[in-house]
């Protein structure tokens, strides 16, 4: 198997404490990194690169140039619980 790489960096994940044991691909996401699928393309992007940052106004410059997307590249966003602005709302019912 081949070490994690991020697909818009090609870095590899920064191991604290034993530098020779690296993520395999395949296996486990590093804590910190995101999978997250752009225009139905899922990537696997470093803390930096998968940051909400890129993705305010549309997806980043960079991402696009970097993952080959186009203009109009969407981040698809999961409906699961938990994943969103809501957890911050206030339960206004009480």
């Amino acid at each position: 198997m081949s070490e994690f790489v991020c697909d818009a960096c090609k870095l590899p994940p920064m191991v604290s404490g034993d530098p020779e044991a690296p993520f395999k691909a395949g296996g486990p996401v590093p804590p910190g990194w995101f999978v997250r699928k752009i225009d139905r393309r899922t990537f696997t992007l470093c803390d930096c690169c998968g940051s909400m940052h890129h993705f305010k106004g549309g997806v980043s410059a960079y991402l696009q140039e970097e993952l080959g997307l186009g203009p109009y590249a969407v981040l698809i966003l999961d409906d699961s619980p938990g994943s969103g602005l809501h957890r911050q709302r206030v339960n206004r019912s009480e």
